[in-house]
């Protein structure tokens, strides 16, 4: 089975969704912001098509806690097995899906076969699960009727499928030839000796296939998963349980039980199974993580596999086609699948990161990162002050565009998929402008220093002479001794016949102060004092405290400017110490 398209409405922070999904993808890995939907998207998926049939539905659940409008989960469903096709089955009530995605109430030959399930929740809080027609009529879709459907959901809440019950994935698979009640019976005579002892052919081959489906995985090095008594749950009495050896497997970590549980479902689903899986990457080291996604994307048991990830290591390893952008704007989301274009690979491996931010600053490079880094400390410790939220709390993310000919082109690109974006870079290289003014007519913010400046010589433009001595000693911190300083100076500059970092020793010389700044711009560009990203926040430690001095007016309106593309909603302005000039005075 597989879903082909899912709606949404009025479901906890979903107002709306309506998703069509890939069809030549079997993994989807939805990425994106916290608080986008993710979960919720997979959480439906499983209230809708999993075998739940005790929902405790709360009012909460209705987005906007508006129960005058009633939740709707809709899934337009795709090769179905040939058991639910029968007359006794779904074969009335199947639909055809054209190859355009319409709904026609009756399949045609050019059609797909297509059913049409439905859950609604309305102010009575009761669920009515439905599968119905293109013209609007339904019928009734039971607990066991939705079993057939094969889906299941793996999340934290995982300890229950490696115990034998009623509802269990175990419980359901032992209960075909009743070998759980023979275990039982032994159990509650003799305890957990006579448990370990019992011969229970049927119990015994089932654990074994959970531990070469768990080792499959990537769970463990079990080698030794059989029955075993479960005392865990209440003084007074005990169940059946898997156990490595003495140890129950719910005793294990997050991470190893999360594999077992996805093992025990997935033998219980059978094959063409559908599974969802919420924090892909939650209890396990990068390695498993990958690995699960590889086999997730490798076993052909499943028909279609959704999982949700905030791990910048995955993104990175996922092929570019298996990812989807989840956004959401008041309520309504959007999905939008990766194409793999050569640009969103590059973004995707070198700076994963970005998928899960709501707002990205893409900036030249390490420099501009450094320098963001800095502004980024000064502006959370200020607004901390008066209880404003933070860059992380914006879900804000710094993009090093290893160049500035990438910024705009990188920015435009994420801007497309939904997620916000600006450009943060130099303007000595009018190669650039061809792909800063595209994306300022698409509504791109790019924000670009004066014409013919790049970060060093914007910086030092406006320096006097006590403000040049205090660079040139920031200078010797990053290149060892001041002594490199001096020769780094000469180099570029030999006419000056600079012999100390004392400026005005320069001038006494005869040099000008316009020649002194540009034998430091060019010095610090050339010999990369500042280049390197601890480089960058040093210079921007040095710079944010100093914005409110005369001659730095340009620096602070471009200040200014980034602040309120990382804070968009607040109405207050910069902090005062990146704002005000030296009277106390606001500056534009």
């Amino acid at each position: 089975m597989r879903i082909q398209r899912l709606t949404i409405d009025n479901f906890r922070g979903i107002k709306t969704l309506d998703w069509i999904l890939p069809s030549d993808q079997r993994l989807l890995v939805l990425v994106g912001p916290g608080d986008s939907g993710k979960s919720t998207v997979l959480e439906a998926i499983h209230y809708l098509l999993g075998d739940r049939w005790n929902i405790p539905f709360s009012d909460t659940d209705f987005y906007g806690v508006d129960v005058s409008m009633p939740i709707s989960i809709r899934a337009v469903l795709t090769d179905i097995a040939p058991a639910l096709k029968r007359d006794t089955a779904f074969g009335l009530w199947l639909s055809g899906l054209g190859s355009d995605g319409a709904l026609h109430q009756d399949p045609s030959d050019e059609d797909e076969v297509a059913l049409i399930a439905r859950l609604t929740v309305d102010a009575s809080l009761e669920p009515k699960w439905t599968v119905e027609r293109v013209d609007g009529e339904s019928r009734p879709l039971t607990a066991d009727q939705r079993r057939s459907f094969s889906t299941f959901k793996v999340d934290d809440r995982n300890d229950t499928q490696l115990r034998w019950t009623r509802t269990s994935a175990l419980g359901r698979m032992s209960a075909r030839d009743g070998g759980d009640r023979d275990a039982l019976a032994a159990a509650s005579r003799a305890a957990r000796e006579a448990l370990a002892d019992h011969e229970n052919s049927s119990l015994a081959d089932l654990a074994t296939r959970v531990q070469e489906r768990a080792n499959k995985i990537g769970s463990g090095r079990f080698g030794d998963i059989k029955p075993g008594l479960d005392t865990s749950r209440s003084s007074m009495g005990a169940g059946l349980a898997l156990y490595e050896d003495v140890i129950p497997l719910a005793s294990f970590g997050l991470g190893t039980r999360r594999l077992a549980s996805l093992a025990v479902q997935q033998l219980a689903a059978g094959t063409r199974s559908v599974a969802v899986v919420d924090e892909l990457e939650e209890g396990l080291e990068p390695h498993r993580a990958i690995s699960l996604m590889n086999y997730l994307v490798e076993d052909q048991d499943y028909s279609q596999v959704i999982v949700t990830t905030h791990s910048p290591v995955v993104v990175e390893s996922a092929s570019t086609e298996n990812l989807a952008i989840v956004q959401s704007t008041s309520g309504v989301i959007t999905i939008t699948s990766l194409s793999s274009t050569k640009l969103l690979q590059r973004l995707q491996r070198n700076r994963p990161s970005s998928f899960l931010a709501k707002r990205v600053v893409v900036v030249e490079g390490k420099t501009e990162h450094g320098l963001m880094l800095a502004m980024f400390d000064a502006w959370n410790k200020d607004r901390a002050l008066i209880g404003l939220s933070s860059t992380a709390g914006e879900g804000v993310a710094i993009q090093d565009a290893e160049g500035g000919s990438e910024v705009a082109i990188r920015a435009l690109a994420l801007s497309k998929l939904g997620i916000a974006s600006a450009g943060f870079m130099d303007n000595d290289d009018r190669a650039a402008d061809k792909a800063a003014n595209k994306a300022i007519e698409r509504g791109i913010q790019i924000i670009r220093w004066e014409v013919g400046n790049n970060t060093e010589s914007q910086v030092v433009a406006a320096l006097g002479v006590e403000q040049l001595d205090s660079l040139l000693q920031l200078a010797v911190t990053q290149r060892v001794d001041e002594m490199t300083v001096v020769n780094d100076l000469a180099s570029v500059k030999p006419e000056l016949g600079i012999a100390s970092l004392s400026v005005q020793a320069w001038l006494d010389s005869g040099a000008t102060l316009e020649e002194a700044r540009e034998a430091i711009a060019v010095a610090a560009h050339a010999k990369s004092w500042f280049r390197l990203v601890d480089g960058g926040r040093a210079l921007g430690e040095w710079l944010v405290p100093r914005l409110q001095e005369p001659g730095f007016e340009e620096i602070a309106a471009r200040v200014q400017d980034l602040y309120g593309f990382v804070f968009p909603s607040d109405e207050v302005q910069a902090p005062a110490a990146v704002n005000e000039s030296a009277d106390g005075s606001a500056t534009a």
